[in-house]
């Protein structure tokens, strides 16, 4: 074994080392938003149609009746899904195949998910990740040296964001990587192409171009977004060969032109379609109505914005604009990147300004010239792209982020040499600086990111501000920190029978030891307040809070007090528990009167202010009635009576206070309010079960405003004394 295949070796089992050293430890300590009831459900509809060979069901819409309310989206996913698959299989192993596959997929805890199945279902993601760390190593000397190479990887490795992301069981990493390598394939094989017979394609680059085809189709198979891939792939070839034969070669176009310039993109597209079909069971037997409804919600998902809204510039929008991608990418990478990123726009200007020859000669050699401004264009291309589309998260843009890194270490290589060409450099101090320029822009790159685990999504640029300026920017947060909010709560005395209500409940609810309320019918947490105002507690979190869900008055109601516990990641507060109401009895339907207020629920108690379910004639309860200013005015109270069939009125509430935690001309719409009454039960009525009427009363005109439709909501029972029998 030569020096150099000995280096090889080495440096590759040490990218694949520093990949796998930062990525499994804390596997399993959090839960993100998606994993749970979307990827981790699907995961075992996709596994169980596999075992049933029911390949049907492993396309849009497919459902198991073990897990209800979740199907398999149109979107693909499908690698991902495969990644779950092949986590529950090793969990299996693990666990000694202790029953039939069948049987072990209808016994996994689903709805909460066993936090012990997180490490598993992640780890087949973490090793795509690995693989693809040493494969930009690999794939990278030729076209960037061993030392620009390894420094690629590395910082691949330790970048922060394509870290967090390929520790969980989600699409967004594995389309990225599997698009990085497809792309960095046809770069090798490209560079092979201009080392062997120019126009003509070499046997190994012809193996180039399959694995990049290959690894475009199961990019397909992630994301819609990764079909940029195959138009960029086509115009990035085509471009290079029209070059060549314009400036190169000028003979050889009219006899091989056009057939070298279409070649290798049929055989790219060839290898993505067979691998598209290979892997997706769906389209073995159904291909027609997958590509359909693949196609469908595709076009559907590109104009819609996100259904909870954004949250940019300090502000809640719909929708956070073009310039948003380009703020993911300032805040999400390091200064290392970003600084090396610059770098390389001196080499791609030397290249546009005096091309190949005088690059050259400022030492700039041709394999940094052939990615550099295909990088720069994958970037800025696939950007755009994304940013066309109404829904806009920060991951969206992770498919850029290895070329970035890419550029980052040509940027960073093409100063060294540059610096050190110079006759006063022996060859032998020029290695040492790079070798030493190599390991201190891996060192800092640690030191920056290390300190945020396990919690890597809450890293973010110090030089553009921190976490601080992004929870300023844009949306922060993704379920990281719900789990030490469930690990305070679980040391409270009586937790087991604590009811808490948090935003990305799935992602809390895992590490809970009590009842965790995401929804109370049909109204969930981010649309509606009673969730909230039926716990002994609430956890809002960051984004929540950024795109005030459900209401600015509801987390004014909560906020105006004081958490009892805050959750800081990296310098940042995530998640605040405040104690709720917890309410007794939640009203179900609809209560509203449009423009003034809308019922939430009620509490009904004696004097001793225990909980009463009967009230007697003659007697008093004492009603606590929760309600939701949306605009009513505060010279128009809310008044309740007891009817009964008839609409005969057979008790009255009189007003005794109305509680809210700020004055009404400081009330935000959706205010929670609460008004006290004393229920006094007609002496003359009739055991029985009577409703309650609610009302807004115009006292200087003695109008109604309006009644809410309660129809028969409320019921409350009367019944005799047994002493009065």
């Amino acid at each position: 074994m030569t020096r150099e295949q000995k280096f090889d070796l080495i440096a590759l089992c040490a990218c694949l080392a520093l990949a796998l050293a930062l990525r499994l430890p804390g596997l399993a300590v959090f839960l993100t938003a998606d994993e749970a009831r979307s990827w981790f459900g699907r995961s075992i509809i996709f596994t169980d149609s596999l075992v049933r060979g029911d390949f049907s069901n492993a396309g849009p819409g497919g459902v198991v009746p073990y897990i209800e309310n979740v199907s398999l989206s149109p979107a693909p996913g499908v690698t991902t899904m495969w990644a779950g698959t092949v986590g529950i299989l090793l969990a299996y192993l693990w666990q000694g195949a202790p029953m039939p596959l069948a049987d072990f997929l209808r016994q996994l805890p689903f709805d909460p998910v066993d936090p012990a199945m997180f490490f598993w279902l992640r780890l087949p993601g973490v090793l795509v990740a690995a693989a693809v760390t040493g494969l930009t190593y690999w794939w990278g000397r030729s076209l960037l040296g061993r030392w620009g190479a390894l420094l690629a990887a590395g910082l691949l490795a330790l970048d922060p964001f394509y870290l967090a992301l390929s520790r969980v069981l989600g699409h967004d990493a594995l389309a990225a990587s599997f698009m990085w390598l497809s792309l960095l394939a046809f770069l090798k094989g490209q560079e092979m192409e201009v080392r062997g017979w120019g126009l003509g394609i070499r046997s190994q680059a012809l193996m180039f171009v399959v694995l990049s085809g290959a690894f475009g189709g199961l990019a397909f198979l992630s994301k819609y977004p990764a079909l940029f891939l195959g138009a960029f792939v086509a115009v990035y070839h085509v471009s290079r060969i029209t070059y060549q034969v314009l400036h190169l070669r000028p003979l050889r176009f009219t006899r091989y032109g056009l057939w070298a310039m279409f070649w290798p993109v049929i055989l790219w597209s060839l290898a993505a379609g067979v691998v598209f079909v290979l892997c997706w069971p769906a389209m073995w037997v159904n291909p027609a109505g997958t590509v359909t409804a693949i196609i469908g919600d595709a076009l559907r998902a590109s104009g819609s914005s996100h259904p909870k809204g954004s949250f940019f510039l300090g502000q809640p929008v719909p929708d956070p604009g073009a310039s948003f991608y380009w703020l993911v990418a300032w805040l999400r990478s390091t200064p290392i990147v970003l600084i090396g990123l610059l770098l390389s726009i001196w080499p791609l200007g030397q290249w546009l300004v005096g091309g190949q020859r005088k690059a050259k000669q400022a030492s700039l050699t041709s394999n940094f010239l052939l990615p550099t401004p295909y990088l720069w264009a994958y970037i800025i291309l696939y950007t755009l792209l994304v940013t066309y589309g109404g829904k806009k998260q920060d991951r969206y843009l992770l498919p850029a982020f290895p070329a970035m890194i890419m550029l980052a270490a040509i940027g960073y290589t093409c100063v060294v040499r540059y610096v050190l060409n110079s006759p006063r450099f022996t060859h032998h101090v020029l290695r040492f600086a790079v070798h030493a320029s190599v390991v201190a822009l891996l060192a800092l790159q640690l030191g920056l990111v290390y300190p945020a685990y396990p919690y890597y999504f809450s890293y973010y640029n110090s030089v553009a501000g921190g976490a601080a300026a992004a929870a300023r920017l844009m949306p922060v947060g993704w379920g990281e920190g719900l789990d030490q909010a469930a690990a305070y709560l679980n040391t409270l005395p009586g937790v087991e029978s604590a009811k808490v209500t948090a935003w990305y409940s799935t992602t809390f609810e895992p590490y809970f030891k009590g009842q965790a309320i995401y929804k109370i019918d049909e109204d969930k947490i981010s649309r509606s307040a009673k969730p909230g105002v039926a716990a002994d507690y609430v956890v809002f979190y960051i984004n929540q809070v950024q795109r005030q869900l459900p209401s600015e008055g509801v987390l004014q109601f909560f906020q105006t007090g004081s958490p009892v516990y805050t959750v800081t990641l990296n310098g940042l507060d995530y998640a605040w528990i405040y104690p709720a109401p917890g309410v007794q009895h939640i009203i179900s339907n609809e209560a509203r009167l449009v423009g003034q207020a809308e019922l939430l629920g009620y509490n009904l108690t004696n004097e001793a202010g225990q909980p009463v379910t009967i009230t007697h004639p003659e007697s008093v309860v004492y009603l606590s009635l929760y309600w939701e200013w949306q605009g009513k005015a505060e010279n128009e109270p809310i008044r309740v009576s007891l009817v009964d069939r008839d609409g005969t009125t057979r008790g009255w509430g009189n007003p005794v206070q109305t509680v809210a935690p700020v004055p009404y001309a400081k009330w935000q719409d959706g205010m929670i309010v609460r008004d006290d009454f004393a229920l006094v039960i007609f002496p003359d009525t009739s055991p029985g079960e009577y409703r309650l009427s609610v009302w807004i009363e115009r006292p200087a005109t003695g109008e109604t405003v309006g009644v809410f439709p309660l129809e028969d909501e409320v019921i409350i029972p009367v019944v005799e004394r047994q002493d009065q029998k």
